[in-house]
């Protein structure tokens, strides 16, 4: 049962990263339309309804994030291996931050700007 909720953690995780990607792709798209303002009242909708996809796919990322971290110790008993490869996962979840990080931002200033 345990090895049946890493793999659906890690989906959902990976998932949530998808989604929060797509609604980056989407808000980005949307705001190089100019339109009408009825048109523009529903882009402007549309463009809030993605920022709070992906506010839900940020939480959803940390949750299953550490479940993650969670599971990744309980899996590596060479403690040599283990401190290797968590110094790479300290690097690359440091550029998660930034890259998830300035998106966000990006995305707020975009739709609340």
């Amino acid at each position: 049962m345990t090895h049946f909720l890493k793999i659906i953690n890690a989906y959902l995780h990976d998932f949530a990263s998808a989604m929060w990607v797509s609604t980056v792709v989407v808000i980005y798209i949307s705001s190089r339309y100019t339109s009408s303002p009825e048109v523009g009242e529903l882009i402007y909708r549309i463009k809030k309804e993605f920022f709070i996809i992906s506010i839900i796919s940020l939480g959803i990322i940390i949750l299953t994030g550490i479940g993650r971290t969670i599971a990744y110790r309980s899996t590596h008993s060479d403690e040599r291996e283990y401190k290797k490869r968590k110094i790479f996962l300290i690097i690359k979840h440091i550029i998660g931050f930034i890259i998830y990080g300035l998106g966000t931002y990006w995305q707020y200033r975009v739709v609340y700007g």
